[in-house]
């Protein structure tokens, strides 16, 4: 019988998940993310309060909202993230879905199925 290559391993969504789960595997991004669960605030906010750097809370808040994570609005020459809740949700539902079956293959409409894998 020939090897077939699992059709979990070609789906575009998982392409897609794995650089949203790289921008924050980063721990500051991680922690920043966190941070915000709170509410709105200022990079002045999250370099007090996460021990970081001005500049590196920038950048990686910054990293987070290219990604889609965050949202800015900006006060005069302050800069407010928050969390994209919407965004958020999307990358936390496609891992629920890919890894809610033993295999790591999810029966959704988005994502193949496990019987279409092993075919």
């Amino acid at each position: 019988m020939p090897s077939r290559t699992p059709v979990c391993s070609r789906a575009q969504r998982i392409e897609w998940l794995t650089e949203a789960l790289k921008t924050i595997s980063e721990p500051n991004r991680l922690r920043i993310l966190c941070f915000l669960k709170g509410g709105e605030r200022c990079v002045c906010e999250i370099e007090r309060d996460l021990g970081i750097s001005q500049q590196l809370a920038s950048h990686h808040a910054n990293v987070l909202k290219n990604a889609k994570f965050l949202k800015l609005r900006k006060r005069g020459t302050q800069s407010y993230y928050s969390l994209d809740e919407v965004h958020l949700n999307q990358v936390l539902n496609a891992l629920t879905e890919l890894l809610k079956s033993t295999d790591g293959c999810a029966a959704s409409s988005s994502l193949p199925t496990c019987e279409e894998a092993s075919l």
